[in-house]
């Protein structure tokens, strides 16, 4: 099994998280997908590139 990684963000990136996280009142937190299962990351990607494709 292999070891899953809090992600290393740029200030650019923290300051989104910390804006979606007071948008829906939850704590999110980043991992590296580079550290995730194969079935993990897709399951990241399909609902990354979902999130992307909806208006602002």
């Amino acid at each position: 099994m292999k070891e899953v990684k809090v992600a290393q963000l740029d200030q650019q990136q923290l300051e989104k998280i910390n804006e979606l996280e007071k948008k829906i009142g939850v704590t999110l937190v980043a991992y590296d997908s580079s550290t995730m299962s194969s079935q993990g990351s897709g399951a990241f990607e399909s609902i990354n590139s979902a999130h992307s494709n909806q208006p602002s």
